[in-house]
């Protein structure tokens, strides 16, 4: 900032040229406002006795006293002239975004005027009779700009005035008069004036990132975006697997609003902030234009009355802003005085998912760059012939899809251009690619980004612009301090230009196609597999995907069950065919579960959820834990095994409780829900003779009744399927019956169950021990690991008569007798035993 001097010798407010064409008009008003300061201070001189009085606010004299009430009173500033802030500039979109009029304009300079030019706070504590207060009063203020005290404009300062509402000035001071109260102006509306986009420091880690979905539907984006733009602005997004929160940033988009992302999980652990924090956020979201989206509304307070409070807070505080919130429920009516308009949004078809992890992968290999497309699917901004895009050009009328907000809704009209970030467009590649410097070998980078994840040519990737193209830049060089380089950018476009295959994407989507993802998870799941990928120095493949979902499921089912990370596979099964077909039915249920029951609809009525559910049935041994276990390996899914001594209570009513805890944690982890020995909570009902029976049977019914609503994948494992209630037969998806194995069966498991690492003797006879022991597969299993002990023991191979005293001890477990026509000529060896 400078000072001009004038003809007159008196030094004028000036700024450094050149200044941005919308921040301008603001300095030329501030000129007219210390004009205004100057009158007012020439007026005070010219009746002041004693003008240097250093002491001045501090005492009061006779003399002093007594000219003071024959004075009129006032600075004789003459009253203000029409004014309009030019169009387009910063003053024009604050008094249009919060309903400002000309004079609120100038009763804001007149506050703010001390934060941008330090000698407004010694002619203020001169006009203010006291040195110590440097900031104009509510009486100042109105004079500066010809009003009295008791004009009716004083009520422009007043709290429910656009300036105090809008939190544009805050009057301090409450114990003082009203003419005496200060006026001060906060520094994000200072900084907002002067080209600032930093938000108030009160909402770190309140404010989160809203990416919009690449895939979401043009008729879907349009009806949201109407829906916002309508009324309060009040929208309700309900998810049923779909990307409420991509779908929201793209509607505002649409809307040429920018979208501005509350973190409810932040907000849950700050409640008593709640309220001031809401109005923080509104007017964030007025000054800079921009719609909110709150949720998911699970991860508020869970108990009612707090989760009402935060809401209605909320809600009442950015009522006429565009709000989408989103959830997995439905919208309470106690949660805010106005009803929303309510859309579902469904879960993405398989070729939208395919789509969604090819963003996201690309996402992932660019650092968040807009990256050219897989196999020709570029996505051109701006160009409507892109199928599902939508131009997002804010502002512009001719834009197809724009949407202009309707007058009269009580909202401010903000619209900003779109801006895709401030990332250099050379460093981005260096960015993503200083993960795979680490390996120290950028051709592992090369080939693992080329192959598996990344596409278009290196300019995209880059960020952009023929310059990050250029043939002969050194894309990579002195990434990590370590001179990594890749042989021009031309040698990566050549690298990275081979892409991922259509095909290639479809089949790490399928790997993981039974989870259900929102769009956090999805994109977190997509940067940890490509970066596994890039440190393995291969493509991203189908088990980096698995066990990067895999990482995204919380610990709260830790709590209440047993995790279980599959080690099995279908190779390690050894079934019946019929069982086989069962288990992959299992599967494919629950990996194709959101097209059959979401998009055709299979299940129709309320209430009903979407999960699959499974009955093993059979002998103790027979495989059914290790079925679950490949089951969950084959949807690339943790195993929860239910843990019955934290569920079961003596307390009546508390079973259900632990229940709903642990069915309520699955329905939001992906993950195979096993519950073991089942019967002993999913029994029959029988008839009532005493309250025992009574609460038995509310036991059962409301079991009975969380099945029909359930959304995860559940496997019930019985060795008395009588004793199951038939209620629960019919909600059952899939039935597996399990079978003792016969000799065939059994020649396998003792094949599987010995594996091929350890040695073997030549006297070792399989068949016979598949022929003459009817063992269960968990009775071989524990027979071979004994006898694997054994000849651990001896030092030597596995020999037939260690494999006999194994039997022996597990028949004697098993409470059967050593009985010579099974044991033959190695009776003596298991009597021995």
């Amino acid at each position: 900032m400078t000072y001009t001097a004038e003809p007159d010798g008196v030094a004028h407010l000036a700024v450094d040229d050149p200044l941005p064409a919308a921040i301008a008009p603001l300095w030329t008003r501030l000129r007219a406002v210390e004009e205004r300061v100057r009158q007012a201070v020439g007026a005070r001189q010219a009746k002041d006795p004693d003008p240097e009085d250093p002491y001045r606010g501090q005492y009061l004299t006779p003399e002093a006293a007594a000219r003071i009430l024959d004075e009129q009173g006032g600075l004789d500033v003459p009253g203000e002239e029409p004014w309009q802030p030019p169009a387009g500039s910063v003053l024009d979109g604050l008094a249009r975004r919060f309903g400002l009029s000309e004079l609120d304009l100038d009763l804001l300079l007149v506050a703010m005027a001390p934060d941008l030019d330090a000698r407004f706070e010694r002619l203020y504590g001169y006009l203010n009779d006291d040195l110590t207060r440097r900031r104009p009063t509510v009486g100042l203020a109105l004079e500066l700009c010809g009003l009295s005290g008791t004009a009716p404009a004083r009520f422009r300062l007043a709290p429910g005035a656009p300036l105090i509402e809008g939190g544009l000035v805050q009057v301090t001071e409450p114990e003082r008069p009203p003419l005496s109260r200060v006026l001060v102006v906060p520094d994000r509306v200072t900084g907002h004036l002067l080209g600032s986009a930093q938000p108030d420091d009160r909402l770190a880690g309140v404010l989160g990132e809203a990416r919009e979905d690449p895939t979401a539907q043009e008729a879907d984006v349009h009806l949201a975006a109407a829906a916002a733009m309508t009324g309060v602005g009040l929208v309700h997004l309900r998810s049923r697997g779909g990307d409420a929160e991509g779908l929201a940033a793209a509607a505002l988009h649409t809307a040429g609003l920018r979208p501005l992302a509350l973190n409810a999980v932040a907000l849950a652990r700050r409640p008593a902030e709640v309220p001031e924090l809401a109005r923080v956020v509104a007017r964030e979201a007025r000054l800079t234009g921009a719609g909110v989206v709150l949720g998911p509304l699970e991860a508020l307070p869970a108990e009612p009355a707090e989760r009402a409070r935060t809401l209605w807070a909320l809600c009442a505080a950015l009522r006429g802003i565009p709000l989408f919130t989103h959830g997995t429920g439905g919208w309470a009516p106690e949660w805010a005085a106005d009803t929303p308009v309510a859309l579902t949004v469904p879960a993405p078809s398989p070729e939208r998912q395919a789509a969604r992890w090819r963003h996201a992968l690309e996402r992932a290999a660019g650092d968040g760059s807009a990256t050219g497309g897989v196999a020709g699917s570029t996505r051109t901004a701006g160009d409507d012939s892109t199928p599902g895009h939508l131009a997002r050009t804010a502002g512009d009328d001719s834009t197809p899809g724009h949407l202009a907000r309707t007058a009269g809704d009580g909202s401010a009209d903000g619209r900003l251009p779109r801006t895709d970030g401030d990332s250099p467009k050379t460093g981005r590649l260096a960015r993503a690619a200083g993960i795979g410097s680490v390996t120290g070998d950028a051709g592992a980078f090369a080939r693992a980004v080329g192959e598996g994840v990344a596409v278009g040519d290196a300019g995209a990737l880059a960020g952009g612009g023929e310059d990050a193209a250029a043939s002969d830049v050194n894309v990579l060089g002195g990434v990590g301090g370590n001179g990594v380089t890749v042989g021009g950018a031309g040698a990566l476009a050549r690298a990275v230009g081979d892409g991922v295959a259509t095909g290639d994407v479809e089949e790490l989507a399928l790997a993981v196609a039974a989870h259900r993802l929102d769009a956090g998870q999805l994109r977190r799941a997509a940067d940890v597999a490509v970066r596994t990928a890039v440190l393995a120095g291969r493509p991203v493949r189908p088990d980096d995907v698995r066990a990067a979902v895999r990482a995204q499921n919380g610990a709260g089912l830790d709590r209440l069950a047993r995790r279980v990370e599959p080690g099995v596979g279908w190779d390690d099964l050894v079934l019946p065919p019929t069982t086989h077909r069962r288990l992959r039915e299992l599967a494919l249920r629950a990996r194709h579960r959101e097209q059959v029951l979401g998009q055709w609809g299979m299940r129709p009525g309320g209430g009903r959820g979407r999960g699959v559910i499974a009955l093993f049935a059979g002998e103790s041994g027979t495989g059914k834990t290790m079925s679950a276990e490949v089951v969950a390996a084959d949807l690339g899914m943790d195993l929860y095994v239910v843990d019955l001594s934290t569920v079961v209570d003596k307390y009546i009513g508390e079973t259900e409780k632990n229940l709903e805890r642990i069915f309520t944690e699955a329905s939001a982890v992906n993950a195979v829900l096993l519950f073991d020995e089942a019967d002993a909570i999913f029994g029959k009902r029988s008839e009532v003779k005493d309250a025992h029976d009574r609460h038995a049977n509310i036991e059962s019914a409301y079991l009975l009744q969380r099945m029909e609503s359930f959304d995860g994948i559940a496997v019930l494992t019985t060795n008395l399927r009588a004793n199951l209630d038939e209620a629960f037969t019919r909600r059952l998806d899939v039935v597996a019956d399990f079978p003792v194995p016969d000799a065939g069966h059994r020649l396998a498991l003792w094949d599987r169950c010995l594996g091929d690492l350890m040695p073997r003797a030549d006297d070792l006879d399989l068949a016979f021990c598949a022929d003459r022991f009817e063992l269960a597969g968990g009775s071989i299993r524990a027979c071979a690991v004994t006898a694997a002990y054994l000849a651990a023991e001896s030092g030597g191979p596995l020999t037939m008569r260690q494999v006999v005293t194994a039997v022996a001890q597990e028949y004697r477990k098993l409470g059967r007798l050593v009985l010579e026509s099974e044991f033959g000529p190695y009776t003596a060896d298991a009597v021995g035993a």
